[in-house]
């Protein structure tokens, strides 16, 4: 009886999974008047550089220097959209979930600013403070429980255009997920994409993988979507598109190998907002809509390295 439990389980988690086109030739396009530059700075050790003026920063688009027109230094406070997975193929893993969310926001400082979100099916507010009122936050993560399809296009959309758009200071988000949508229908994968870029907001998806609880109960290698596609594809698939995000929107992608390894990454996510720097511009809106432009970041000090976006596209 268990395990026909655990494979009703199985049948439902995969039955509603849903996948966009490939992205390997796609551009996201960007339709703002302002352009917004997250930026971190390292030495040859890869020690990250804190002390940075405006001054010390050049920008340019396709070789043309721009004027900075907005500048937050690295210690200037975040707001942070947290977003958890706790669809039914989080059932597994959700006390991690919990257990790493929580020791994440120990890391923060104390005037940066947390929006805790859950989802399965639906997107949830669970949480909306400064890390100050740790307690409150804490105890929101805690009453948390799993269950439900996989909203992830929609959660991600709504939590931009809702929440993270109208804020002009430091901003980023994180999202700990598996990464394929069962349930979305407002959004897709290209929209969500395109959506993250154009808002200025780091990215940094956090990815677990459920295939070895599939594998305990059904076989990983009879697994297939409605569209008769193995489960293992659709993992690598949604890999992709976390990939895909962190990259366009300066962020990082991380697989979470372990409890302990989750726990490592939400600290290194922590440590990384602590050293970034924002830097803002208007482009020519007199140029050629539709094309890439490239963007470039110098910094007035010798042998360093520079992480920042590389790319957008100005739409009509």
């Amino acid at each position: 009886m268990r395990n026909l439990a655990g494979i009703l389980l199985i049948i439902f988690i995969i039955s509603g999974y849903v996948f966009s086109q490939n992205t390997d030739d796609e551009v996201i396009k960007v339709n703002t008047s302002l352009v917004t530059v997250p930026t971190k700075v390292t030495d040859r050790n890869d020690k990250s550089i804190t002390d940075l003026k405006l001054e010390d920063f050049r920008l340019f688009e396709n070789g043309v220097e721009q004027e900075i027109v907005a500048f937050e230094d690295s210690s200037a406070p975040f707001t942070i959209a947290l977003l958890l997975d706790v669809s039914d193929s989080t059932r597994f893993k959700i006390f991690e979930i919990k257990a790493a969310a929580l020791k994440f926001l120990e890391n923060l400082k104390p005037k940066d600013r947390v929006m805790i979100f859950t989802f399965d099916q639906r997107l949830n507010l669970i949480a909306d403070d400064t890390a100050e009122n740790l307690q409150k936050v804490q105890n929101s993560i805690l009453l948390t429980q799993s269950g439900g399809g996989t909203s992830l296009y929609d959660s991600i959309e709504t939590v931009i255009k809702e929440h993270l758009r109208k804020i002009n200071r430091k901003k980023a988000m994180i999202i700990f997920t598996d990464g394929i949508d069962t349930t979305s229908n407002k959004s897709d994968f290209t929209n969500s994409l395109k959506i993250a870029q154009e808002a200025g907001v780091l990215t940094f998806p956090i990815q677990y993988s459920t295939l070895e609880d599939a594998d305990k109960f059904f076989g990983t290698s009879q697994v297939v979507t409605i569209k008769g596609e193995p489960l293992a594809v659709a993992y690598k698939r949604g890999t992709q598109y976390l990939n895909f995000l962190a990259e366009n929107t300066g962020g990082d992608f991380y697989f979470a190998e372990s409890p302990e390894n989750l726990s490592k990454t939400f600290a290194k996510i922590a440590l990384q907002l602590s050293q970034i720097y924002n830097l803002s511009y208007y482009p020519d809106t007199e140029t050629k809509s539709g094309k890439k432009r490239k963007i470039k970041v110098a910094v007035n000090r010798p042998k360093v390295s520079v992480q920042t976006r590389k790319v957008y596209v100005l739409q009509d």
